[in-house]
C-alpha cells in the first residue's frame, strides 16, 4: 500500500489492486468523550418535548376518574415505570454487546458481526434514515415549541410561524448544528455540556411551581384565567357537555393506550453505543453510562408526570355519576380530543396541556412572569439538545457502513485536524432536510411523508432495537472468541438469558409502534399511501444498496465474508 504525501486520515490509495479489508488501517476518530458526557449524551437524545406533554396527552383521550387510578397516580406515570423497566433491560443488553466490540457504528457493528451482515446492513441504514430524519424533525420541532411555550408566558401577545418559517427555521438549525460539528466532538461535547446543564437547573424551577400548584391549586387557577382568560370551572363544565365522562375508560385501557406514549417518550436511551469508537474505556464503562441514563429518566419521567398532574387533580373537582373528575381530566380532554378542541374554541386564549405549561401557568399565578419566561426557555433547550446527539448517532452509523466499504469509501474520511467523519456528517444533515419537510408540513408535503416523522422513525428505532438485543443473546453462542475477549464478564447462560429478554421487550416496543400505524399496511388515503410507500422504498433501497457494495466489493477482491467476521480496526 502506499500513501499520498497529503492523504492523512482519507482514504487511502491501494497500490495493489486487491484493497484492504477496511478504507484504511484506523478510523481516525478518537476517544474524547468521558463517562458523564456519555450519561449527558443519552439524556439529551431523550428527554425533549414529548415527556413534557405525555400525561395530558395520553389522558384526554381515555379519560379516568381521580378515584379510579391505581394510587391516585395517572396511567402514564405506570405506563413509564413499566416502560422504564423494559428500558433498563434492553439498555444494559446493547450496552454489554457493544462493549465486547466497542467501535462506532454501535448495534450496525455487533449486528453485522453476530447475527448477518444483511440484518446488520438494513438494520443500520434504517437506524441513519430514523436519527437523520428526527435531526431535521427536531429543527423544526424547536420553532414550534417557542410557540408552545412563549404563547403561555407572554400571553396575551402570540407568537405564530407558518409552515414555510418553519421549514427555513429547521433547515437553519440543521447547517449550523452540522457545521459544528465538524470542528470535532471535542468542541461538540462543550456545546451539548452547556445546552444540557441550563434547563437541567433550570427543571428545578418546574417541579418548585408543581409543588406550589398542588400545595395551593389557586395558583394554577389564577394563572388560567390571567392567560386563558377563564376559569378551571367553566373548563371542567366545557369538558363534561362535550362528551368527557361518557367517555370514561377502564384502568387497563388508559394504561395500553399510554404505553405507546412512553416507549415514544423512551426513544433513543442506547444513544451513546453508537459512539463507542469515542467513548474513554467503553470496553468497561458503556454498561453502566446506558443504565445510569436510562435510571435517572426513569425517576425524571415518573415524577414529572406526578408532580405535574397532581395541581390539576386537586382544581375544580366535580363528581359525576360517582366519580370524581377534576380540571387535569378537562384539561385533557380539551387539548387532546376533538370533541375537546371544539369546545376549548370558546376560550378566547386556549393553549394545550403541557406539563412545563402548568409550571408557567402556576408562576404566572405567582405573579412571577419573569420565572414563566424561564421556564419557557427551558422547555424549548430540552428540546434543542436533542440536536447534536441526534447528529451524532446517525453520521456515526454511516460512517461505520463507509468505513466497511458497504458505502461510498468517502464517507469513512476523517478530518485530520477535528477528527470528524466529514461528508458522514454532511450526509446527515442532507438527509434531516425530509425530516424538516414532515415536521413543518410546508406545501402540504408532511401529509405524504409520514414515514420520516416521528412515528415512521420510531418503527425504523425499534426494529433495529430488537435486532440489537438479539445479537446480544446470540454472541456467545455464534461468536465465542468475542465473547470470552469481552472485559465486563458474565456467564453464558446470563447473557443469553438477558439477551432473550431484552429482545423480548424490543419486540414488544416494535409491535406497540406498528400496532399505532395503521397507515402501513392499510393506508386510507392519497397521503397515508404515498407514506407508507415511502416506508417500504426506505427498505427496499438499503436492499438495493447492498447488494450493490456486495457485488462491487466483490468484484475488486475484498472478501466481505472475512470482512464481517472482523471487528473494524480502532
Amino acid at each position: 500500500m502506499v500513501r499520498g504525501k497529503n492523504e492523512g486520515l482519507g482514504v487511502r490509495k491501494m497500490a495493489s489492486s486487491k484493497p484492504g479489508l477496511f478504507a484504511r488501517e484506523a478510523t481516525g476518530l478518537v476517544r474524547e468523550i468521558g463517562f458523564m458526557l456519555g450519561v449527558i449524551v443519552i439524556l439529551s437524545h431523550v428527554v425533549g418535548l414529548g415527556w413534557q406533554k405525555r400525561v395530558f396527552q395520553f389522558s384526554g383521550p381515555m379519560p379516568l376518574p381521580n378515584d379510579m387510578m391505581p394510587l391516585g397516580l395517572p396511567a402514564m406515570f405506570w405506563a413509564f415505570l413499566v416502560c422504564g423497566i423494559f428500558v433498563l433491560i434492553t439498555g444494559y443488553a446493547a450496552g454489554y454487546v457493544t462493549a465486547a466490540m466497542p467501535r462506532s457504528g454501535g448495534g450496525y457493528v455487533t449486528i453485522s458481526r453476530v447475527i448477518h451482515p444483511i440484518v446488520g446492513y438494513i438494520a443500520g441504514w434504517l437506524m441513519f434514515l430514523a436519527e437523520a430524519f428526527s435531526y431535521g424533525l427536531i429543527g423544526v420541532a424547536c420553532f414550534e415549541a417557542i410557540m408552545i411555550f412563549f404563547n403561555i408566558a407572554l400571553a396575551p401577545t402570540v407568537i405564530a410561524f407558518d409552515a414555510a418559517t418553519l421549514f427555513v427555521g429547521g433547515l437553519i438549525i440543521v447547517w449550523i448544528f452540522a457545521v459544528l460539528a465538524l470542528l470535532g466532538t471535542k468542541l461538540y461535547g462543550a456545546i451539548m455540556h452547556i445546552m444540557f446543564w441550563i434547563p437541567a437547573i433550570i427543571t428545578v424551577a418546574f417541579f418548585a411551581m408543581w409543588i406550589a400548584g398542588a400545595t395551593d391549586p389557586n395558583l394554577l387557577a389564577t394563572g388560567v384565567q390571567d392567560v386563558m382568560g377563564t376559569t378551571p370551572e367553566n373548563m371542567v363544565t366545557l369538558a363534561i357537555d362535550s362528551g368527557m365522562t361518557n367517555n370514561i375508560a377502564s384502568v387497563y385501557d388508559a394504561f395500553s393506550y399510554a404505553l405507546p406514549g412512553a416507549f415514544w417518550a423512551y426513544m433513543g436511551w442506547y444513544a451513546t453505543t453508537f459512539i463507542a469508537g469515542e467513548v474513554k474505556e467503553a470496553n468497561k464503562k458503556l454498561p453502566k453510562v446506558v443504565v445510569l441514563a436510562g435510571l435517572i429518566i426513569l425517576l425524571v419521567y415518573a415524577a414529572a408526570t406526578t408532580a405535574s398532574a397532581f395541581p390539576g387533580m386537586r382544581l375544580a373537582v366535580r363528581t359525576v355519576d360517582g366519580h370524581d373528575w377534576s380540571f387535569f381530566q378537562a384539561y385533557s380532554w380539551l387539548s387532546y380530543t376533538d370533541a375537546g378542541k371544539e369546545a376549548a374554541a370558546s376560550i378566547p386564549n386556549f393553549q394545550s396541556a403541557w406539563s412545563t405549561g402548568v409550571a408557567s401557568l402556576i408562576a404566572r399565578g405567582m405573579g412571577l412572569n419573569w420565572l414563566s419566561i424561564l421556564i419557557a426557555v427551558a422547555a424549548v433547550l430540552w428540546l434543542a439538545n436533542d440536536i447534536p446527539p441526534f447528529l451524532l448517532v446517525a453520521s456515526r452509523t454511516f460512517f461505520a457502513m463507509a468505513f466497511d466499504r458497504m458505502m461510498p469509501e468517502s464517507f469513512a474520511y476523517v478530518s485530520e485536524k477535528y477528527h470528524s467523519p466529514v461528508w458522514s456528517i454532511v450526509i446527515t444533515a442532507i438527509a434531516g432536510i425530509l425530516g424538516c419537510i414532515a415536521e413543518s408540513n410546508v406545501g402540504g408535503l408532511g401529509t405524504y411523508t409520514a414515514f420520516a416523522g416521528v412515528v415512521g422513525t420510531d418503527i425504523f428505532d425499534a426494529f433495529f432495537l430488537t435486532m440489537f438485543c438479539l445479537s446480544c443473546a446470540l454472541l456467545p453462542l455464534e461468536r465465542k472468541e468475542i465473547y470470552d475477549r469481552a472485559a465486563v464478564r458474565h456467564s453464558i447462560g446470563t447473557v443469553v438469558s438477558l439477551g432473550f429478554i431484552a429482545t423480548m421487550c424490543a419486540s414488544f416496543c416494535l409491535y406497540t409502534f406498528l400496532r399505532e400505524s395503521p397507515w402501513i399496511f392499510h393506508p386510507s388515503s392519497v397521503g397515508e399511501l404515498s407514506s407508507a410507500i415511502g416506508f417500504f422504498l426506505c427498505i427496499i433501497i438499503g436492499l438495493l444498496l447492498y447488494i450493490y457494495h456486495i457485488y462491487k466489493n466483490t468484484t475488486r477482491g475484498v472478501d466481505v465474508r472475512t470482512l464481517y467476521l472482523s471487528i473494524p480496526p480502532e
